[in-house]
């Protein structure tokens, strides 16, 4: 993970999570995906020993790669290897993919900012490329349940992603600057953003385009720039003229850079 994320020029969080959006499936499953197929190959072409197979392809034992090819490909590897009708479909690797995002030409040129130490209180949840779509349910949640927060600092909110994992999981935190962590009320949770500098993002138009503003930022915008982020959360900002019921207003997202 930490070899392909360099190779990408990004955190194995980062990637972590962009794969999964760009894909579909974790960057862990790819990979598994693509250990199965050249196993499938090697027994098209004639190999004997299934667990020298096995082996080759990443898998510790006989019984596990059994359990993985019968899972990918439907049948047992020894019923694929003595039946030349059943390989075909399972020589070459070619998955479709639902590459929904599009690059947006029209996203401005990023700003540099210094931000201060950010404490962030409000709702908090793990999501992976299944269930991504519900974080809008963890913004209703946060408005209905708790409204204005003690120690609330202005009118602006923030969705922070962090802890990222091998898997394509995530954190994700809606929520509020506040003063302090004290004095919050139960069932809220908090993170603290250490001050540092951050490469700026801002879209003008509806949070329906999120999805494509942050592909074009991962896939056009940091590549051609030559930026490695730094292996910390990044946030979405949305200003107190963001309207929580319409989407209009705006939003912006925040890119942690090293020092």
């Amino acid at each position: 993970m930490d070899q392909i994320a360099a190779v990408a020029g990004v955190s194995r969080f980062h990637l972590c999570r962009c794969f999964a959006a760009a894909t579909g499936v974790t960057v862990m499953r790819r990979l598994r995906h693509v250990r199965l197929y050249a196993a499938a190959r090697m027994l098209a072409g004639g190999a004997h020993d299934i667990l020298t197979v096995a082996i080759d392809c990443g898998y510790g034992s006989h019984a596990a790669f059994t359990h993985a090819f019968r899972d990918r490909f439907g049948i047992p590897p020894e019923r694929f290897r003595a039946d030349a009708r059943l390989r075909p479909s399972a020589i070459s690797l070619q998955e479709p993919y639902p590459m929904q995002p599009v690059i947006l030409e029209d996203l401005t040129a990023p700003r540099i900012e210094t931000a201060g130490l950010l404490v962030i209180a409000g709702l908090s949840d793990s999501y992976d490329a299944g269930n991504v779509a519900t974080i809008p349910a963890l913004w209703q949640r946060l408005m209905q349940d708790y409204g204005h927060l003690p120690g609330q600092i202005g009118g602006v909110s923030y969705g922070v992603c962090y802890n990222g994992d091998g898997q394509g999981r995530f954190d994700y935190l809606a929520g509020m600057a506040v003063e302090s962590a004290r004095d919050l009320p139960a069932g809220l949770q908090t993170i603290c953003l250490p001050a540092r500098r951050y490469l700026v993002f801002a879209w003008p138009g509806h949070i329906s385009q999120i999805r494509d503003v942050v592909h074009t930022i991962w896939n056009k915008a940091l590549p051609e720039r030559g930026i490695t982020p730094a292996a910390a959360p990044d946030f979405e900002r949305y200003p107190e003229s963001f309207d929580g019921r319409t989407g209009d207003g705006g939003f912006e997202i925040w890119i942690p850079l090293a020092d």
